[in-house]
């Protein structure tokens, strides 16, 4: 009776049920890494050519996460790495958050007790009619 019950059901809304059984893909993935592959970053260039879609998934899911944004907030590199995202030991990175301000990264490299800022991001929303 369910399953005649439940083709009924699914011959009126075919494509949301196609939705739901493609999800059990789900469980296998690991929604924590910035990408399908670990992304080993060795140079500046590579630093400022691919770190910055990475920080702007980190800071958008900041504004959405709570538990994410006290992770990142306090190990920005071990969230990153967990990630898959491995920077060199030089660099080093900075999440900011002040109370009326929106959340920014700031990425440095560290060189003889001294810091040049390589980076910095933060995230804008617009909203256009």
């Amino acid at each position: 009776m369910f399953g005649d019950l439940s083709r009924k059901i699914s011959s009126f809304f075919p494509s949301r049920l196609k939705r739901q059984r493609n999800l059990d893909f789900l469980d296998e993935q690991d929604l924590a890494r910035f990408s399908e592959q670990d992304i080993i970053l060795e140079t500046d260039e590579q630093i400022t050519e691919l770190l910055p879609d990475v920080l702007g998934q980190a800071l958008a899911r900041s504004w959405i996460d709570k538990r994410f944004l006290e992770a990142f907030y306090q190990f920005p590199v071990e969230v990153l790495e967990r990630g898959g995202v491995y920077l060199p030991e030089h660099i080093s990175v900075e999440f900011l958050k002040e109370q009326k301000s929106r959340p920014r990264v700031i990425v440095y490299e560290c060189q003889n007790n001294k810091r040049r800022k390589l980076l910095e991001l933060k995230l804008i929303m617009v909203a256009e009619k």
